[in-house]
């Protein structure tokens, strides 16, 4: 898609080649491994490539590649005492839409918790994406490791980690064993009570971590992914900051929640939820010493008052309403770049759990249908009728959204119109274009995948579902107020309403830590706005898709379904290692989505951030197709004005 209103950023997904883990299997079953190993300015020592061609019948039936790279680590040194250091001077302050609960626990530290710890630059990750990087062309820059190994079975994957690293506050060098409490202590199969925000993402992938030695640890997999560093274990997606192992045998698991404690160059002075975050900088920094002194993030979730603050003086830097945006930049603000967070937003058409056993362990699922709502069914394979029918009714509600108006009125002429919740831009060359044309009859669909704006047919579609005079959606949660999935659900509810006489009777304003839960248990059956933390234009199209849409994330956040199509796609994607294939399975993905009815897609949201030049002089904003903070990170590259 090409979005409007925005500076040119490559936006296209794409492969981070060098940052995934490959491997190719030969036909007759031999296995070959590449065994790939990131490091930090990586020097080439050797390189070797062999081909070989599998010939039958005089066909080529498969080409076997094998390519080895050996290279030299050449660490970033640990400063020492005598190293000459800048002290960080001056102070910042930044707003936020909201600020979430800070927790230094893992196992407590929830969604919009996990991510903002490291956002922060309090806690640091094992990796981060190089600034402007929004593709992923590049390796990704090692943090607190320095490279890892894959196994040649695909079974571990080994990470070298940085020798010298100092917590704050006086708890001792960082070493694997930190590494491993953090993650394990996130991670739902490891710490069975944990709420982390990725505590179910980390459970079909990750069965522990295990100290090898003081600066090497060992990730054992449950089932290998090939979305490699950059997903998993990288400031670009959701992972887990690094914390100390000390403090939690110091204060216990619940002593240890208001000690947030990392290795980054920031450290807390305060963390109040809903208020204000203050962070003060470390005098001196292994990786990199801030030049600011003091920065407060504080919460603002109205638009108007933020864009007062931004042209006043009070703040540097503000996520602002679109519809300021343009006005602001003739003022002189300056967008921040180059996050490349596109917001893929959709309507999650929840209670559809459809799954009778967890697809990677066969465990027993027990859910309840609400069949009393409308969108909800039976399986097709249980019950093809009563899939039919609720798909007709969720067919209904995509076609009586005006994407093109959300466009040209909410989203200020920003963005452009959505489909379905992983679709790539319309300007990949996998993109069907064209009118999506949906079988009531069958449904199945033919022709393009752009859903027209069409009431008349709507109703058609409900009528035939036995809905010819509407029907009560009990409550759709559509994130705060002053949000842009806020102005969007009132917009399409009121549609609805004109168009179909489909009445929601409550627009669920509240934070979205009170809707979660039911998300996480697979009890609600309330649409919200989203369909998956990955339905992102930052994401690489061939990422493995359909895991938060299936039972591969019980135990954590899903987004109100379990599908079995979803969750045969993530486990044949994520294992397979050739990027052709991947896309092949995703086109196919993506057509079975668009048909189902269950992530309707509404629009692209540009993720903007406005700062005063007048105040900061540079700021190196790092991708991240995590929203956490408003992608205000980095802080230590922020560098003022002079005065």
């Amino acid at each position: 898609m090409q979005l409007r209103g925005l500076r040119p950023i490559p936006l296209l997904p794409a492969v981070a080649a060098a940052t995934l883990l490959f491997a190719f299997v030969a036909c007759g079953g031999t296995e070959t491994v590449v065994q790939t190993v990131i490091v930090e300015k990586e020097k080439v020592v050797q390189q070797t490539v062999e081909v070989t061609k599998v010939v039958e019948k005089e066909k080529t039936v498969q080409q076997t590649v094998v390519v080895v790279q050996t290279a030299t680590a050449t660490p970033a040194p640990v400063p020492t005492a005598t190293a000459p250091v800048t002290p960080p001077a001056g102070e910042l302050v930044l707003v936020n839409g909201a600020i979430n609960v800070g927790i230094g626990t893992p196992r407590f530290c929830t969604a919009g918790c996990a991510e903002n710890v490291y956002q922060t630059s309090v806690m640091e990750t094992l990796f981060r994406p190089n600034y402007k990087d929004t593709l992923g062309e590049k390796p990704e820059e090692p943090v607190l490791a320095t490279g890892w190994t894959l196994a040649p079975d695909l079974t571990y994957l080994d990470f070298d980690l940085r020798k010298g690293i100092q917590f704050q506050k006086g708890y001792g060098e960082m070493t694997a064993s930190d590494v491993a409490f953090s993650i394990n202590d996130a991670n739902s199969v490891t710490t069975p009570t944990s709420i982390h925000g990725q505590a179910g993402d980390f459970a079909p992938l990750i069965k522990e971590m295990l100290v090898v030695d003081p600066y090497k640890i060992r990730l054992i997999y449950l089932n290998y992914d090939s979305r490699g560093i950059r997903h998993r274990f990288s400031l670009f997606w959701q992972t887990a900051g690094v914390t100390s192992k000390k403090l939690f045998e110091e204060k216990g698991a619940d002593g240890m929640r208001g000690f947030i404690i990392g290795t980054g160059p920031y450290q807390v002075v305060s963390w109040v939820q809903s208020d204000k975050i203050v962070l003060e900088a470390l005098p001196r920094h292994w990786r990199k010493t801030a030049s600011v002194a003091k920065v407060t993030y504080i919460q603002v979730p109205e638009t108007a008052t933020r864009r007062a603050m931004l042209e006043t003086g009070q703040v540097a830097a503000i996520p602002p309403g679109l519809k300021d945006i343009k006005a602001l930049e003739a003022k002189g603000f300056k967008q921040l770049c180059c996050s490349g967070n596109v917001v893929q937003s959709n309507i999650g058409m929840t209670g559809n759990y459809w799954e009778k056993e967890r697809y990677y362990d066969k465990k027993a699922l027990t859910r309840t249908l609400n069949e009393a709502a409308p969108w909800v069914g039976k399986w097709e394979g249980d019950d093809a009728a009563s899939d039919l029918k609720a798909r007709n009714v969720r067919q209904a509600l995509a076609h009586a959204i005006d994407r093109d108006g959300l466009v040209a009125s909410i989203m200020t002429g920003l963005g452009g119109p959505n489909y379905f919740a992983y679709m790539p831009p319309t300007d990949h060359p996998v993109f069907k274009k064209g009118k999506f044309v949906y079988d009531p009859a069958t449904g199945k669909a033919t022709g393009g995948w752009e859903i027209p704006y069409d009431p008349k047919f709507a109703k058609e579609l409900l009528a035939k579902a036995g809905y010819g005079n509407g029907f009560t959606i009990p409550s759709m949660w559509i994130d705060v107020p002053g949000t842009v999935a806020n102005e969007l659900g009132q917009a399409i509810a009121s549609g609805w309403a004109t168009d179909l006489n489909v009445k929601v009777t409550t627009l669920n304003s509240n934070i979205y830590s009170t809707y979660r839960p039911g998300l996480v248990q697979r009890t609600t059956s309330e649409p919200f706005i989203g369909c998956g933390d990955d339905s992102n234009l930052g994401v690489p199209f061939d990422w493995a898709r359909g895991l938060v849409m299936s039972s591969w994330s019980d135990g954590g956040y899903g987004v109100g379904m379990e599908v079995p199509w979803a969750a045969q796609n993530y486990a044949t994607v994520a294992k397979e290692t050739d990027k052709a294939k991947r896309v092949t399975m995703q086109v196919a993905f993506i057509q079975r989505g668009l048909e189902s009815g269950l992530c309707i897609g509404t629009v692209m949201i540009p993720t903007i951030q406005l700062y005063d030049p007048k105040i900061i002089a540079s700021w190196e904003q790092l991708p991240s197709i995590e929203g956490g903070m408003a992608i205000m990170n980095n802080l230590e590259s922020i560098v003022l004005v002079k005065r």
